[in-house]
This record gives structure tokens, sequence and C-alpha cells, in this order.
């Protein structure tokens, strides 16, 4: 006989335990790709901004990046 599978529920949500990563963020400039460093505040990287925009004030357009880890949790077999 071969294995058998037994489905099991499964819920996904943000890790929010002690020895999870960090949630990080980051801003792009989207005219010349450049990045801010990651923080895991948002002051810095919208400061970075800023300053970039200063050097080059025809980059008016960014994305925000954001790092949340996430887990998984079995839940009961179906």
């Amino acid at each position: 006989m071969g294995d058998r599978y037994r489905p099991r529920a499964h819920t996904i949500a943000p890790n929010r335990e002690e020895s999870a990563e960090p949630v990080t963020r980051a801003m792009e400039c989207m005219a010349c790709g450049e990045k801010s460093p990651s923080s895991e505040d948002y002051v810095e990287p919208q400061g970075w901004v800023f300053v970039h925009l200063r050097a080059h004030p025809a980059h008016l357009d960014y994305l925000e990046h954001l790092t949340r880890p996430y887990r998984v949790t079995p839940g009961p077999w179906l």
C-alpha cells in the first residue's frame, strides 16, 4: 500500500513571536531605482526620500518596501 494523505487546515498570520524577524521598511525611487537603507521604523526611509529629492528634484515617485515575517500554524485535521 502507498502513503495516505490526510488534509489539514492551516492558518497564516504575521509572526509576532519574540524570535521573529523584525518588520522592516525601505523606500525606492521609481525614477532611478536607488533604495534607502532598511529600517525598523518609517522615519529613516522617509527621511532618505527628502535627501534624495534634494539631489534629484525631478524624482517624485517612490515605492515603499515592507518586509513582514509570517508564520503558518497547523490547524485541525480535516
